[in-house]
Formats: C-alpha cells, structure tokens, sequence
C-alpha cells in the first residue's frame, strides 16, 4: 500500500463575541437589586470573565457586594434551606424516632430474642448485682 496524504482541511474557531457589561450601569452599594446579579446562591462574587465586567468595573462590584454585605443589604449567603446544624439534625432525628412504635419489644429488640442494646457499665441488671 502506498502512503497517500490528504490534503488537511483549516480547522475554523467559531469566535465569541466577548461579553460586557453595560459601561452606564450604576455599581453602589445602595442598590442591592443590581448587586444581586453578580453574587452567586453561595454568596460567591461572580468573575469578571462570566460576568463580562471590567477590572474597573469588577473592583467597583467587589467593594459594592462587601459593602452592601457589611450593612445587611447583600446575604452573605443566600440560601440556608438545605443547611442543618448539628440542632437540626437532632431535630429531625427526635421526630423520626418519636413516630415510630416499638410495640411491646423494646427499642433495642431485634425480635429474635437477641439485642442491639449495648452491654457494659450502663446496664443495671449485672452492673449493681441487686434484683428488683
């Protein structure tokens, strides 16, 4: 077989027409509607490379969102809905174990005559050595 080069085609990029901000768009601090657009769910300040803004522009919106944040306007985060601490997890521990009906076994009780419960200093009927 011999070697045949084909002729290799140009490979054309498809240029992006770069993003930018709006140059009259007033960046301040007391405009927290305007802020808003720049800070992600998190409370990350978005980039300037997303955002299509200017070094200029990005330091105004910077020290505008911590402003804003400073005085209350602006969340430090926006969403907490999904978030429990260590309170809430012992909360919802409390009511999902509340609901439930252990019967006449224990709460421990397999059901097969064995048990989950922990043996050791906690359990009075070998600790004391007295019977009731």
């Amino acid at each position: 077989m011999e070697n045949v080069e084909r002729p290799r085609r140009k490979r054309r990029f498809a240029s992006r027409k770069k993003r930018t901000l709006d140059p009259n768009l007033v960046i301040d601090y007391k405009y927290p509607d305007v802020l808003k657009r720049f800070v992600t769910e998190r409370g990350k300040i978005i980039p300037r490379r997303i955002s299509g803004a200017t070094a200029k522009q990005q330091r105004q919106i910077a020290l505008a969102v911590k402003q804003a944040r400073f005085l209350g306007l602006v969340a430090y985060s926006v969403s907490h809905a999904g978030e429990r601490g260590f309170t809430g997890e012992m909360a919802a521990a409390t009511v999902m174990l509340a609901g439930r009906d252990f019967g006449a076994r224990g709460r421990f009780d397999r059901g097969d005559g064995r048990s989950d419960r922990p043996e050791g200093r906690f359990d009075r009927d070998k600790s004391s050595g007295e019977e009731e």
